[in-house]
């Protein structure tokens, strides 16, 4: 019996070093199989409607300019990148959320590979791997990152434009042209989601610590030009459109009222997503005749003033957010009675059989791999580990959604970073297990 577990142990040794030499392709062929699986069985759950972006794409296609309204008035209500994309893929392959399902794969293979070289500067390849693995199987991104929103495509960018990050600071050779593609990907980002701009100035502190002031300056221009040279088009057309500063979209006021008003801390302590409190008659209506440049400022002066009458509250508040924001249960968690959805909203989803048995699986998924990255942390920080440039993007979703209004898919983009961790203490408990194992053997 020992010599059959002894070569069992072989050969699973054996082909586990075969796995760890093609990690890459083994792993590009676990996300390619697995969503293209979700897509055969769930692809009728897919909808064209989940988000604004198919009304930009089909606008834009009807050369009827970057608008979402009905009275096609241009706007700059959501950023702008996704939308593009939408009109490349329906330009291919026809306006269809298959088609925009079977593109997101592409980015998620990108995405997952990119996050093993990550795990890989951390850890080594065995990090890496089990990194990449844990994103590969990540239940969430089933669902989420094959709907027509900009989760997919944001985490690319922003895996990518880290990996640059490491890529630059390790590397002695073109070191200039990593720093420059991180910023030029962290610009195509800030396109997506803008609190990407969080994360400029902590890599220049990252790079201060570790190296000179005068090298620190030299990276930090080129991650700064790359980055102001992909904003500029559309900054440059958002102000000749409203005739003043508009950094990347006007939503920001609205995110800011719907996250802090008197309906934010009951409907986040009930499990409800807060964009949802204009349905139950929290928010004031914006006043009519207002541009939407002066209804953006509007509605974030209204955040700013009940946050100023209300600070006994703010506690409370951040609490609530940081909560929902990295609880392991998916949230929103229900949908408010006020809601009055239409037939066929994909929003009704959240409360069909199918995602309450998802909600169960991502929440035995992801809760002890949690608690696995935090471990991973501290063992990480303790031995000196470079979890620095990873650590800019936890912080800069936690911070914006502290600020604004928290949910599952917002830290949705953070995930693979933890799970980075959570490799890195596996690993390492691991090791510390075998040689405890083997000391007590001796």
């Amino acid at each position: 019996m020992q010599k059959i577990l002894e070569v069992g142990a072989r050969r699973a040794s054996f082909a586990f070093k075969i796995i760890l030499k093609n990690d890459l392709l083994v792993l590009a062929a676990i996300v390619l199989i697995t969503r293209l699986a979700f897509v055969a069985l769930f692809g009728s759950t897919l909808s064209l409607s989940t988000s604004g972006y198919d009304d930009y794409a089909r606008h834009l296609m009807a050369g009827q300019g970057y608008t979402r309204f009905a009275d096609l008035h241009p706007d700059s209500d959501l950023p702008p990148l996704y939308s593009f994309v939408l009109v490349a893929i329906y330009s291919v392959f026809g306006r269809s959320a298959i088609a925009v399902a079977l593109v997101q794969i592409v980015f998620e293979i990108g995405t997952v590979l990119l996050i093993t070289l990550i795990g890989r500067s951390l850890g080594g390849r065995r990090v890496g791997f089990l990194a990449g693995l844990l994103t590969a199987l990540y239940p969430y991104q089933l669902f989420q990152n094959l709907t027509v929103n900009d989760t997919a495509i944001f985490m690319l960018l922003l895996t990518a434009a880290i990996y640059f990050a490491y890529r630059g600071s390790k590397s002695a050779r073109n070191q200039w042209l990593y720093f420059a593609l991180c910023g030029a990907l962290l610009g195509g980002a800030a396109l997506t989601k803008t609190l990407v701009l969080l994360i400029l100035p902590m890599l220049a502190l990252i790079w201060w610590r570790q190296t000179t002031l005068r090298t620190t300056l030299y990276r930090s221009a080129l991650l700064i030009g790359a980055f102001g040279l992909v904003l500029a088009p559309w900054l440059i057309r958002n102000w000749q459109l409203h005739g003043t500063f508009v950094l990347i979209s006007t939503n920001g006021g609205s995110n800011f009222y719907q996250a802090n008003n008197r309906c934010s801390i009951p409907y986040m302590e009930a499990g409800w997503d807060v964009q949802w409190s204009d349905a139950g008659g929290c928010l004031q209506a914006v006043p009519a005749g207002l541009t939407d440049t002066q209804a953006d400022r509007w509605q974030q002066q209204q955040g700013i003033d009940f946050l100023a009458a209300h600070s006994e509250l703010w506690a409370r508040l951040l609490v609530d957010k940081f909560v929902v924001l990295w609880s392991p249960d998916i949230t929103p968690r229900g949908l408010p009675p006020t809601l009055g959805l239409a037939a066929g909203d994909p929003v009704a989803q959240y409360s069909t059989p199918t995602f309450e048995i998802a909600r169960k699986v991502h929440l035995i998924y992801f809760t002890p791999l949690l608690i696995l990255a935090s471990i991973g942390g501290v063992l990480a920080v303790l031995r000196k580990r470079p979890i620095a440039p990873l650590l800019t993007v936890l912080i800069a979703i936690t911070v914006t959604y502290l600020v604004f209004h928290p949910s599952t898919r917002y830290r949705a983009p953070a995930d693979p970073f933890v799970f980075v961790l959570a490799a890195y203490a596996l690993v390492s408990l691991w090791a510390m297990l075998t040689r405890s194992v083997a000391h007590s053997t001796q």
